[in-house]
């Protein structure tokens, strides 16, 4: 018997809370490690995000098919230890748009300017 094709309506939509929604932000056509994400989203945020809430975001992220990750090379630089590096996947930058559409939306039915 063949497989059913999946199309729009049999995918259900993936959630995303407010730290998932800036990690994918932050990591769009990036690719990053733990220290280096951090680095990146907390200078204006009002609340810093610490490595106790970061890395399972990370592990979330991953669950869900929205980010890919991968060692880099041992080396000098991190006394020996590798880093895993963070990358978004085709479903977490279309679950991005798709969430960030919706954001704009909002703003323009509160009648808002952005």
């Amino acid at each position: 018997m063949p497989k059913k094709q999946k199309n729009k309506e049999d995918t259900k939509p993936v959630k995303l809370s407010a730290i998932d929604e800036d990690i994918v932000t932050v990591l769009l056509g990036k690719e990053l490690y733990g220290l280096e994400i951090l680095d990146k989203l907390n200078p204006d945020r009002p609340i810093p995000l610490s490595f106790g809430s970061l890395y399972p975001a990370l592990n979330r992220l991953e669950k869900k098919g929205l980010l890919k990750w991968r060692w880099g090379d041992e080396s000098e630089e991190t006394g020996g230890a590798r880093r895993k590096y963070y990358q978004v996947t085709g479903l977490g930058e279309t679950t991005l748009r798709q969430v960030q559409r919706y954001r704009a939306l909002l703003v323009q039915r509160s009648g808002l300017t952005a």
